[in-house]
């Protein structure tokens, strides 16, 4: 039987320490990979890993946020997630996309079903493109030295909704037909203020890989629960995620941060490596089924307004 972990954090985040045998004197390499040629661009991967080991290691696909239309997949915010992971025995894999909402004319999104179509195939594009770095990473398994049955796929905010809903499309058997072997699926998710697109409720015709999920319960960027309407679509945040995954008994690991609004896109990846290597080392590698909900709250904090709708996701994600 699954044991189910709740706890209540009354403090705020506390900084990594190192443990697990990594140091920071351990050096991490990166090289630069090209892997597909796309609408007159080139499309490129970092790869960051340390020397040495002789056996295949786990991979992290990770995918850069940025609202589908700005992003950088070696941003500095995350190189300590790359690099603590890389000292840890994965290798991560840190991917280009098409960015396609950069091309968005906003003079032309009347109304929010324009702007959900223009999201809609801007998130289809992405997690094509990400199912074609997985791709390209599987092609190459022996010559990195690498285990493509222990790949996890990894976002930020936009690149948090790609991995999702990568995993998403994959379990439902959508646009990722031929992309990938037919038996592929990721080991796990990782996400940072990530979300899912679909028209209606969640739903998985095939169980998921287990789950983990950073959220801020105010966030104003990416919806912490949804931001939709009713058979037209949007966004289901990582709260309806959760239910979804619970409805099907399937393992995940929550991360709530009360009160937080869209940086926690970027902390956990500064504050929270162990708490990744937690879940990547019992429910990833180890194969334990755990449904785990932590809420980390700091005492005294005002209370953030929490309410958000399509409407909202539109006006942020345009006003730029």
């Amino acid at each position: 039987m699954r044991r189910i972990i709740f706890y209540l954090l009354l403090a705020a985040v506390l900084p990594c320490t190192q443990a697990y045998g990594q140091t920071a004197a351990t050096e991490v390499t990166k090289e630069t990979i090209a892997f597909a040629e796309k609408d007159g661009r080139t499309l490129w991967l970092d790869k960051y890993e340390t020397p040495g080991s002789e056996e295949a290691r786990p991979v992290v696909l990770f995918a850069f946020g940025g609202g589908f239309y700005t992003g950088d997949r070696a941003d500095k915010y995350q190189i300590p997630y790359f690099e603590f992971l890389a000292r840890n025995g994965f290798v991560v894999l840190s991917t280009d996309y098409r960015t396609m909402l950069k091309e968005l004319d906003v003079s032309k999104v009347k109304t929010p079903v324009d702007f959900l179509d223009a999201l809609q195939g801007a998130i289809d594009t992405a997690v094509v493109d990400f199912c074609d770095a997985a791709r390209y990473a599987i092609d190459h398994a022996e010559e990195w030295n690498i285990d493509p049955s222990l790949m996890v796929a990894s976002g930020s905010s936009a690149g948090a909704i790609t991995a999702l809903q990568a995993e998403y499309d994959i379990c439902n058997g959508r646009y990722t037909t031929g992309r990938l072997p037919e038996d592929f699926n990721f080991a796990g998710v990782v996400s940072f203020a990530g979300a899912i697109s679909d028209k209606g409720r969640l739903h998985w015709d095939a169980a998921p890989c287990p789950i983990m999920l950073f959220h801020g319960n105010a966030d104003t960027t990416v919806p912490y629960r949804k931001a939709h309407i009713v058979g037209l679509g949007g966004l289901w945040g990582s709260a309806s995620i959760v239910k979804s995954l619970e409805r099907i008994d399937s393992p995940y690991d929550f991360r709530i941060v009360a009160n937080a609004s869209h940086e926690i896109a970027g902390i956990p990846m500064q504050d929270n490596h162990h708490d990744i290597l937690s879940f990547l080392t019992r429910q990833v590698l180890g194969g334990e089924e755990l449904a785990v909900t932590v809420v980390e709250a700091e005492p005294g904090a005002p209370t953030r307004e929490k309410r958000y709708s399509i409407l909202d996701y539109l006006r942020v994600n345009t006003g730029r």
